[in-house]
């Protein structure tokens, strides 16, 4: 378990993904915030997440890639990680995400032991 707790802002727009992402990440002692799309995660960002994992396909303008470019070019929230995951797994699509500024791209289905130790690394480093 954690000692001092972190946040992870999830943003996905499919309900039972955020459960199961909550689920998962209490369970190892994160805190948890919430977002359906872009335009929720932009007011959760607010908050101060220490990390963010964020979903491409969204409804909407701001899709993953809009939100993530805006996060990275903003001075207040540009240092917190973001780490996509997603569905979309071609090449270029990968390419879209780290040219956004993600740090990572995990791929959906994604393994819970690897989503938790990308995320730790990021969050425990010393």
């Amino acid at each position: 378990m954690i000692s001092d707790k972190k946040s992870i802002l999830v943003v996905d727009d499919e309900p039972d993904t955020l459960e199961l992402m909550q689920t998962i990440l209490k369970h190892e002692g994160y805190d948890v915030l919430k977002a359906l799309n872009g335009s929720e995660a932009l007011e959760e960002v607010k908050q101060n997440p220490d990390l963010i994992l964020l979903d491409i396909r969204m409804p909407g303008e701001l899709n993953g890639i809009e939100v993530c470019r805006r996060l990275k070019t903003d001075p207040v929230h540009k240092s917190i990680p973001i780490i996509i995951f997603s569905a979309k797994v071609l090449d270029h699509h990968i390419e879209e995400g780290f040219q956004a500024g993600a740090e990572e791209y995990v791929t959906k289905p994604f393994s819970s032991a690897e989503l938790l130790r990308i995320i730790g690394k990021y969050l425990h480093q010393n």
